[in-house]
């Protein structure tokens, strides 16, 4: 019998993860916010970024946005939400309605948050949810496991607070799916962190839409379908960033995880990108003893939730990097359908691999014990 175990899912962070930070930093902080200007609802406001965002809209899995009703449900926040967005018990039971024992969870609202370039700020938000997420997955740490968060801007405090939260029990972190453009990931100055992050052995996550920008570095003239569409760009250019200077060359157990760029690309991309090393060998680190494809099958994992062309490049690419999820519970989500679409796209595919991809991978990944996935 195939497990299934979602490696992308999301919780909505409640009001308690932005208490006292008005009082400590007053206009600079994120909160939520009941209306904005003439429009209903509860919001989330980034003063930095000059940016607001209707809550209920990552909490929607289920519903759909051409119905008038899930516009109604958007603007109740939190309270339009499945009851295991805020209760992590009642979440159990939304895994088994669609077919699953688990999640790797992702933050929601604190994607935006790596866009803000306010360190102290973004350290108290990311403080407060790492203590949160923590307390959240303890009813079964095996079937919801939270991922931290750490403001990778300021080096010396990532470095703390991985250290923090690894303590506490958290079994991975975020961070910017695209480094800053004046500082990229080959810079030296993260040396610290990869080196504290190889030592402890946390999976590192790049999510869609946590860049260390609003437009996760994409050309400001693209349109948003353009950018979108287009988006695995931002992420290509950090992985290729790590490979190239060296980073996993130096900290071989370093794990990256790419989270919801989907792979119909990736086989290509592989191919050409060691063509491009062949045919510009010098713009890499003379310290490379592998091609850049054969850095990313040791060092890096990617998810997709329902990319029915990427299944078709398991030739090329294999199952061994592959992680699927759910993204349960934002409105992209397949919830609760995911077993009857990855009936569909996994037509054809072999057991063994449907297996590494839904289970196998994230179970070794996350170390899971498999005895105490207790379904309710």
């Amino acid at each position: 019998m195939t497990i299934y175990y979602s490696c992308d899912s999301h919780v909505v962070e409640p009001p308690e993860v932005f208490d006292g930070l008005i009082d400590r930093f007053g206009d600079r902080a994120p909160r939520p916010v009941d209306g904005w200007k003439d429009r209903d609802g509860v919001w989330i406001a980034w003063p930095a970024l000059d940016r607001v965002v209707p809550v209920g809209r990552w909490g929607i899995a289920g519903h759909s946005l051409d119905d008038p009703e899930t516009h109604e449900r958007i603007k109740l926040g939190w309270d339009g939400m499945n009851p295991g967005v805020r209760d992590p018990v009642a979440r159990l039971d939304e895994q088994t309605v669609d077919g699953i024992v688990g999640e790797v969870m992702y933050p929601s609202i604190n994607l935006l948050t790596y866009s803000v370039e306010d360190i102290e700020v973004t350290n108290a938000v990311f403080q407060n949810y790492n203590d949160w997420i923590v307390n959240y997955c303890s009813p079964n740490p095996n079937r919801l496991i939270g991922i931290g968060c750490v403001p990778l801007r300021d080096v010396d405090l990532a470095v703390s607070e991985l250290h923090r939260a690894a303590k506490m029990g958290v079994k991975g972190v975020a961070i910017p799916c695209t480094a800053p453009i004046d500082r990229p990931y080959s810079d030296p100055y993260y040396e610290p962190f990869w080196e504290a992050a190889n030592e402890i052995g946390l999976p590192l996550t790049m999510h869609i839409f946590s860049g260390s920008d609003w437009p996760m570095a994409l050309p400001q003239h693209w349109d948003p379908i353009v950018a979108y569409t287009l988006s695995h760009a931002a992420i290509w250019n950090s992985v290729s960033n790590i490979v190239t200077s060296g980073v996993v060359e130096r900290h071989p157990n370093l794990k990256f995880v790419v989270a919801e760029w989907e792979t119909g690309w990736v086989a290509h991309t592989l191919q050409r990108w060691d063509h491009a090393f062949y045919r510009s060998r010098t713009a890499a680190s003379p310290d490379l003893t592998m091609l850049p494809s054969e850095y990313f099958k040791r060092n890096f994992m990617i998810t997709f939730e329902d990319d029915e062309v990427g299944l078709r490049t398991l030739d090329h690419l294999g199952p061994e990097n592959l992680l699927w999820g759910n993204d349960y519970p934002h409105h992209d989500s397949i919830w609760p359908n995911s077993m009857d679409i990855l009936n569909t796209i996994m037509e054809g595919v072999p057991d063994a691999s449907r297996d590494k991809m839904v289970w196998e991978n994230v179970r070794d990944l996350y170390q899971i014990d498999e005895t105490k996935l207790l379904v309710n």
